[in-house]
């Protein structure tokens, strides 16, 4: 290279990029420190924090243009050394929330000249991609690039990186849309978000190309994880979430339709991943298709498709269905009659944080109890109410989705629900359970299968108290057992009296003495259940409002953008 004197700035033999003069490279460059080195330009508190990522530029338009805004502006985390120029994103360990800006980073422009002229001037990028002043440099990238443009942030249930696009001027994210064809994101088009999920991301701002690249070191990935694993607002399966989601992409990260898959949820056939557009944690579930169950997954996948986004229906939703053609809806879903090649279907569902055999009971108080039993007969009565029955209700379909904590990138709090999850499969006969009502084991022709729902699900709630013996059949002899149980229970306060009178009704031995799902929500017990939430609701919705009142820096929030170069 080189020798650089006080006038000079080189141009590393690149060619100028058209609609950018000359002049804008007439300034020396400053050499930068290896990415993941500490240099005395970064801020003090930022040694401390992890260096996960580096946002550079790929292609001599993007060069040219950072090393510009070094030279003019000296961001302090631009670095740039004799091969590579981009910006060190750093994870704070002193930040104890998602929702602090210091996990969201803005790109764009920054505020135009008029704006600051004005004084006017809202925000600054973190990621700045324009050159100061009223330059034909700096107009040429505003052709392209707005003030915000877009951000990137961790996903507050997957901590996975997201970008978002702030602007209807596109940016195109390099295969990584659906079978890797490139993702298009346009605040007015159909995708406005995207999971970041290779460890090296080519993203276009117009002539701009530039690369998202993870550089965590083996010895801070631990680090990272427990980080995040704490500031996630949500647990899935009982768990951590480290333990199923990958927060960093991996060398060989795989996708099925539009799910990056991450790992197998211990002692199920279900897969963790998150949905490649919205960052959204799911559960991927694969089926063999055959000619007998056919007709029943057809009908039981459709059903199910009609409860995505509608959790307070107390169904669990299925997002998205796809088969081996990487045709979604899967191809048999045009005529089920035609045999097909695809031997599997899948489907991803929103992932759950807990279900009712490994929920820890202990820590629910009543009240919360009550309402995730309401939820679920909410589920079931919808299901009836289709003419659907479920036919194997246990604890484990009886799902807790994740709720949502209001922070700084979300302003609303969304409680958990509990639901009902179908079955896709068609049984061909119950194992033994104290789920299984006691007239399926005798035979009966005919069985009134809404009746045996109501049963399981009564049963299925017993376990949010007890655990009862497992692989039993409902007999004369263990009825009465189940019924002791119940009693004593109750009568040391585990269970009030009014919701065992309901549970005892539930668990009627005849079938025609058990209400229907629809009767059993009309029970009078739920009044006090639901206006305690409302409650509940209503006191958390006046502390927020209180706090962003009484907050110190809270101004009124004005969206100023500066006008097109070409409005």
């Amino acid at each position: 290279m080189a020798q650089k004197g006080d006038g000079d700035c080189p141009n590393r033999g690149l060619s100028q990029p058209p609609g950018v003069p000359s002049q804008a490279f007439s300034c020396p460059a400053i050499l930068m420190t290896h990415p993941t080195a500490v240099s005395d330009d970064i801020p003090i508190g930022i040694a401390n924090d992890i260096e996960f990522a580096v946002f550079s530029a790929d292609n001599e338009a993007a060069i040219h243009l950072l090393e510009t805004i070094q030279c003019k502006s000296s961001p302090p985390t631009l670095k740039s050394d004799e091969n590579t120029i981009g910006y060190q994103l750093s994870i704070p360990l002193s930040c104890d929330s998602l929702g602090s800006g210091r996990f969201r980073w803005r790109i764009g422009a920054g505020p135009s000249p008029a704006l600051i002229e004005k004084g006017l001037c809202c925000c600054e990028p973190d990621i700045l991609l324009c050159p100061p002043g009223r330059t034909p440099s700096s107009a040429a990238v505003r052709r392209f690039i707005k003030d915000i443009h877009a951000s990137i942030h961790f996903h507050p249930q997957s901590g996975v990186l997201l970008l978002k696009t702030h602007s209807s001027r596109p940016i195109i994210y390099e295969q990584g849309d659906v079978d890797d064809h490139d993702l298009i994101l346009d605040m007015l088009g159909k995708r406005n978000t995207c999971v970041l999920r290779r460890q090296r991301n080519f993203l276009r701002f117009g002539q701009y190309r530039f690369a998202l690249e993870f550089i965590v070191k083996d010895e801070d990935l631990g680090k990272l994880r427990a980080h995040l694993d704490d500031n996630l607002s949500c647990r899935y399966n009982g768990i951590r979430p480290s333990q199923l989601l990958n927060f960093i992409p991996t060398p060989h990260s795989e996708t099925s339709w539009n799910v990056w898959l991450h790992q197998k949820i211990p002692s199920t056939s279900i897969t963790s991943g998150v949905n490649i557009h919205t960052g959204q944690p799911v559960a991927v579930k694969k089926l063999q298709v055959k000619a007998r169950s056919r007709q029943h997954m057809l009908h039981q996948l459709q059903f199910a498709c009609q409860f995505n986004g509608k959790s307070d229906k107390g169904v669990l939703g299925v997002i998205d269905t796809w088969c081996e053609h990487k045709m979604s809806p899967p191809c048999f879903f045009s005529d089920p009659k035609t045999p097909h090649r695809c031997r599997h279907l899948f489907y991803s569902m929103p992932l759950a944080e807990h279900h009712f055999l490994n929920m820890p009971w202990v820590k629910i108080d009543t009240h919360t109890r009550l309402l995730y039993f309401y939820q679920t007969l909410t589920g079931l009565a919808e299901l009836h109410r289709h003419d659907v029955v479920h036919g194997n209700i246990l604890p484990e379909s009886l799902l807790i989705l994740p709720g949502i904590e209001s922070t700084a990138m979300i302003d609303r709090n969304l409680p958990r629900k509990a639901v009902i999850s179908l079955c896709m499969r068609q049984p061909d006969k119950p194992n033994p359970s104290v789920c299984v009502a006691p007239e399926i084991w005798a035979n009966r022709d005919p069985v009134d299968k809404a009746k045996a729902d109501v049963w399981a699900l009564a049963a299925s709630w017993l376990f949010a108290f007890v655990r009862p013996p497992g692989s039993i059949k409902i007999t004369p002899v263990s009825y009465q057992a189940l019924q002791k149980t119940l009693d004593s229970q109750t009568k040391k306060g585990f269970i009030n009296e009014p919701f065992a009178a309901l549970l005892r009704q539930m668990l009627a031995w005849e079938p025609r003495d058990r209400p229907s799902a629809a009767e059993l929500l009309a029970d009078t017990i739920w009044e006090s259940v639901l206006a305690h939430t409302r409650s509940v609701e209503d006191t958390k919705k006046r502390k927020r409002m209180e706090n962003i009142q009484h907050s110190p820096n809270q101004t009124r929030r004005v969206r100023l953008l500066s006008p097109d170069v070409n409005d």
